[in-house]
């Protein structure tokens, strides 16, 4: 995807023909002063009622040795396109809705828009993530929002990947984006952190059965907070200490001792 708006013009052809160079093929919409020494038309005389919906024009050019195709098409409103790889054949046709006449009618469209529309969801998804949780750190170097944008970017793709893979399991409870970012933040900051290891070495092993009951345990009611399972099972640092007098978490469990089993961080 592009935004024309982010760059210069002599700066917009030379990141896609870069990115063609690379293997990296793109395709995106366009601000139509951003393109040079287009010839396309403009919005003014796209947007006469003279010129009827669905009409379209290509430019084709070629910058350093890449071929460019620029297409403008009036929909609803007049959108310009911009790519390395698509053009405007072969056109198709899709249906509106016609005001005037109050019935749906089919209208020319060109190649680019229905490449453009098969791909356009997953940038858009990733931006509706991004802005429901995004690091609320902020910086005037440039530099370091690229890197929260980049860590944003990895945490949302770490739990799509995640949800693939629960899809798989019988019976597994997915969390959430926002559930998933606070359990990812205290694994990363607690798991093997302590100073003393136990003497017994290797991972324990916790059966799925056993983290099932534990989870609907903590759905029926109010709780005291239970460390997630990379942390309760990394074999690190935990030390009988004095706690409030509360039920054992463990299925099954009924010690109500106040001595109970903390993390040493």
């Amino acid at each position: 995807m592009l935004q024309s708006s982010a760059y210069s013009k002599e700066s917009l052809c030379v990141l896609v023909t870069y990115l063609a160079k690379q293997g990296i093929y793109s395709l995106g919409t366009v601000q139509s002063n951003r393109l040079v020494n287009c010839k396309l038309p403009d919005k003014k005389t796209m947007m006469k009622k003279s010129v009827p919906r669905g009409t379209y024009e290509e430019q084709m050019t070629e910058f350093d040795g890449i071929d460019l195709t620029a297409v403008t098409w009036k929909d609803n409103k007049v959108v310009t396109f911009l790519s390395s790889y698509v053009g405007a054949e072969p056109v198709g046709q899709v249906e509106r809705f016609d005001k005037a006449n109050k019935t749906r009618i089919k209208i020319s469209c060109p190649h680019i828009i229905k490449e453009y529309n098969a791909h356009m969801g997953g940038v858009d998804l990733m931006d509706s993530f991004i802005g429901r949780y995004r690091i609320a750190m902020r910086s005037r170097k440039w530099y370091l929002r690229i890197f929260y944008h980049l860590l944003d970017m990895t945490v949302i793709n770490s739990w799509l990947v995640y949800k693939n893979l629960k899809t798989t399991e019988a019976n597994s409870s997915v969390l959430n984006l926002c559930n998933y970012r606070l359990e990812l933040a205290e694994v990363l900051a607690k798991v093997n952190n302590s100073f003393e290891l136990c003497n017994k070495r290797g991972r324990p092993s916790t059966s799925n059965s056993v983290e099932m009951e534990i989870q609907a345990k903590k759905r029926r009611g109010p709780a005291q907070h239970i460390p997630p399972k990379d942390i309760r099972t990394d074999n690190v640092g935990h030390w009988p200490g004095n706690c409030v007098r509360s039920r054992c978490k463990m299925p099954g469990g009924r010690d109500t001792r106040k001595t109970g089993v903390r993390s040493v961080e």
